[in-house]
């Protein structure tokens, strides 16, 4: 009878001891234009890290176009320039909606407006370590729409290494 209980519970160990979307290395908040760095990250040859993209919005921004570029060096070279995609929604975590409300003035009255804040973390990008040493992920959040008092949410990226 015990046989019948040991693969459930050592399953359930073993899961439970690993984290699934990896190590956490470093979390960077960005703001617009400009550039927040993880330096001397030290990696081991075929090391993944994976950036992720933290972001809160609200239903009551109008949002705008938003970019954010990056650049991957080790010893002075750059090993990846690209920029991520804040729309990917094939791996999202730690996702969650709050209803919230504030009161509004006018010439007609007093009113509540109701809106709706989003957070999740969306999986960006996954970088491989060509070979072992000390990395420098450098990131930019670029507002395209040049209107930057419509960003109202707020941005991270996450590293972790899986």
């Amino acid at each position: 009878m015990s046989k019948n209980y040991l693969f459930p519970v050592l399953f359930i160990l073993g899961f439970s001891s690993c984290n699934p979307v990896g190590k956490e290395l470093t979390v960077l908040e960005l703001a617009n234009g400009e550039i927040v760095s993880a330096e001397n990250v030290s990696l081991k040859k075929g090391d993944v890290v994976t950036i992720w993209t933290k972001v809160s919005t609200s239903s009551k921004d109008e949002g705008g176009a938003f970019q954010v570029k990056f650049n991957i060096e080790s010893k002075g070279k750059s090993l990846l320039l690209d920029s991520l995609n804040l729309n990917a929604e094939d791996h999202v975590i730690n996702s969650k909606k709050t209803e919230e409300s504030y009161n509004q003035s006018s010439s007609t009255g007093d009113s509540t407006v109701h809106y709706t804040v989003h957070e999740y973390e969306t999986e960006s990008k996954k970088f491989t370590a060509p070979a072992d040493g000390k990395y420098a992920f450098d990131f930019k959040l670029i507002d395209r729409s040049n209107n930057r008092s419509l960003f109202g949410g707020k941005m991270a990226i996450i590293l972790r290494k899986s």
